[in-house]
């Protein structure tokens, strides 16, 4: 793709302004700048942009995979002690700033605030969303709202674009396009494109069926047919996670809805193995698609993957469930000062902060564990803290005797 010009972006002009007058305004010691506004507006491209234009070095993090204080400041502290040596011009643009935790992030936040009260080094954030963290960042930094493009200017953008390339679509489907992307532009664009690749995007009511009952017939079906004309009429989303989806968004995720179908239905572990390992390949295929804007491939991707799962899914029962911390498991919170090394060490296994881990991938890992004779001794051979271990056996052990009541 092109690199965009600060005169490509469209809505929000006033908040554009403030942020060019910024940055010419600029000297040390000046606020940071605070970006909040929902996903698809042009926060993040537009500072891309701007750092382009005025040849600024640009440094990004995302703030919500990079949240304790020893990683923010290993990584920070070079940028504004280098500064004045290397003569360049810096801005440091730390995105989704909102997913640090209050509780978390191990001193994080509180490293930000202190170190923002006097920047020597150009510093904006961005935020989907106001919660406490940015009411606190607020204090010490000049906030910049983003809204959603209205559809008037939706349509120009979408005009312009479809000439640009040289493509054509009826003007139904250019209105289908607009009101359905809610104010997104990164939305309107992907849509566009699928739609002029030949994938049908656009919502039909008369064809919706629900992902929970397009999963529980799925695995059902009695026909590979039947089961490919499920997933094509399913109200679902093939997306690649990221930050900022609504809690409806992931509902519909459909590789999140099958993975939590199968993880959390009682199968043997030989069929979750093989099932995982497709889901596996089809994660790659669909990211590989989306970070390449190969559309095309979306086309077909109902049909990879009703062919990648259908045949060895027959007459295992799997229903639909969606993956969620129940009640029946919220004790593992009041526990956690226990389990926070033993999180940690597992977190780093598999490549992701302790936070996310023991909120979302740590109660299904138990669910696995629970099933396996030996987990006992697979856990002690893997993690080498006895102290650890044994928290870790502690909690597979209640969800051991949980699934057994």
């Amino acid at each position: 793709m092109r690199q965009l010009k600060t005169s490509d972006f469209v809505g929000n002009e006033n908040s554009r302004k403030k942020i060019i007058e910024w940055l010419v305004k600029w000297s040390n010691g000046t606020k940071p700048l605070l970006l909040v506004g929902p996903p698809g507006v042009g926060k993040t491209s537009f500072v891309h942009a701007l750092c382009y234009e005025f040849d600024i070095d640009l440094v990004e993090l995302n703030a919500s995979d990079t949240r304790n204080k020893n990683t923010l400041s290993q990584v920070i502290f070079p940028i504004f002690s280098n500064v004045s040596l290397t003569g360049k011009n810096f801005l440091l643009f730390l995105d989704e700033i909102d997913g640090i935790s209050n509780r978390e992030d191990s001193g994080g936040l509180d490293f930000l605030i202190e170190l923002f009260k006097e920047p020597s080094i150009r510093v904006i954030m961005a935020a989907n969303k106001s919660n406490e963290v940015i009411k606190k960042l607020s204090k010490v930094s000049k906030t910049v709202t983003f809204s959603p493009i209205p559809p008037r200017l939706l349509m120009l953008y979408l005009d312009r674009f479809l000439r640009i390339q040289n493509y054509s679509m009826k003007f139904e489907d250019r209105a289908d396009v607009v009101r359905n992307c809610s104010g997104d532009v990164r939305s309107l664009l992907n849509a566009a494109q699928v739609k002029v690749a030949g994938y049908t995007t656009m919502k039909n009511p008369m064809l919706e069926i629900d992902i929970e009952n397009m999963i529980d017939q799925f695995f059902s079906s009695k026909t590979f047919e039947q089961a490919l004309d499920l997933v094509m009429k399913a109200d679902t989303s093939y997306s690649d996670p990221r930050f900022g989806q609504s809690s409806e968004d992931r509902r519909k995720d459909i590789l999140s809805a099958f993975f939590s179908s199968i993880v959390m239905s009682k199968i043997d572990l030989s069929t979750i193995s093989i099932l995982l390992d497709k889901l596996s390949q089809l994660d790659v295929i669909l990211s590989r698609s989306l970070i390449l804007r190969n559309w095309k491939i979306l086309r077909y991707f109902p049909l990879i993957l009703t062919k990648s799962l259908f045949y060895e899914s027959r007459n295992k029962y799997i229903r639909y469930n969606r993956y969620s911390i129940g009640f029946e498991h919220m004790g593992i919170f009041s526990r956690a000062q226990g389990l926070k090394k033993a999180l940690r060490t597992l977190a780093q296994y598999f490549h992701t902060s302790r936070s996310n881990f023991g909120s979302f991938y740590f109660e299904c890992l138990a669910q696995v564990l629970s099933s396996i004779n030996e987990y006992e001794d697979l856990v002690r051979s893997t993690i080498t803290s006895e102290k650890e271990a044994d928290a870790i056996v502690r909690e597979i052990s209640r969800t051991e005797q949980n699934s057994q009541r």
